[in-house]
């Protein structure tokens, strides 16, 4: 996955730190491709409403990931991002595995990636099914006065990208013939919460994604699943569990299976 830096900001001494973790393509917000997007919290309050405007776009898209890092002020995200609850950064005197952190995230999300002691300190976040990801993180994981926590850093960095494939570190492609695309992923979610795909697919892919798809298409997408053994016809395979955590979809899953267990969730 691509992961971009903003030109407008590229001399910031988070962007330098983050070059050793990552190779980083510098973008102009005007010009944002599909990927991850890491931007310094604090600068949100610099950036022009146009500039929000465009990333709230940008995050319209499934595949998107905009990953919030430090430095940080106080700040009540839901100014800046379309989002159904509160994402507040603030203040506090606290640490996560022995590293010492000035700032904490009030927000009722169900995806909590860093917490410690009945503090979060860092979310992952998605407005509906169909948004790009936010990930916002107050662990000082760009700070140059940390870099003694540099190997913890790294293993940080890996819990909340939204794919393995973009660390610098050696990756094995994938040779599977599937090239998984968001209507696989809607089978994958459907089947972890218990939904069964022998009939009526078409039915709960609208139901619970707002997506039409014809049902040639998703007989060939399901045989497909089945055939690089993804799923088999009752419940999820092994490299099925693994697309549930390379793309964070347990929120996801979890909603529908509170659906389902709640009539009128269906209304």
């Amino acid at each position: 996955m691509l992961i971009q830096i903003l030109k407008e900001y590229k001399n910031r001494t988070e962007y330098s730190i983050l070059n050793n973790f990552y190779t980083c393509q510098i973008v102009s917000i005007y010009t944002l491709e599909k990927g991850t997007l890491i931007i310094p919290g604090i600068l949100l309050n610099k950036m022009q409403k146009e500039e929000i405007n465009i990333l709230n776009a940008w995050l319209r898209h499934q595949d998107n990931q905009l990953i919030l890092l430090p430095a940080w002020r106080e700040v009540n995200l839901g100014e800046y991002f379309n989002t159904s609850v509160g994402i507040i950064v603030k203040k506090t005197e606290g640490s996560y595995h022995k590293i010492p952190l000035d700032y904490e995230i009030e927000a009722a999300v169900k995806e909590k990636v860093f917490f410690e002691n009945g503090k979060t300190f860092g979310i992952n976040y998605r407005n509906n099914l169909s948004s790009g990801l936010i990930t916002v993180v107050t662990l000082p994981l760009l700070d140059y006065k940390m870099m003694d926590f540099e190997d913890e850093f790294k293993n940080c960095f890996s819990r909340f990208m939204q794919g393995k494939a973009c660390t610098q570190e050696k990756f094995e492609k994938n040779n599977d013939k599937v090239d998984i695309d968001n209507v696989h992923v809607f089978l994958i979610i459907l089947l972890a919460a218990g939904v069964q795909l022998d009939k009526d697919i078409a039915s709960n892919i609208f139901k619970n994604f707002g997506a039409k798809i014809e049902e040639e298409i998703l007989s060939l997408k399901y045989k497909e699943l089945v055939r690089d053994q993804y799923i088999n016809d009752k419940k999820l395979m092994d490299k099925g569990m693994k697309i549930t955590v390379e793309k964070n979809l347990k929120a996801f899953i979890n909603v529908i299976k509170e659906r389902r267990e709640n009539k009128d969730g269906w209304h």
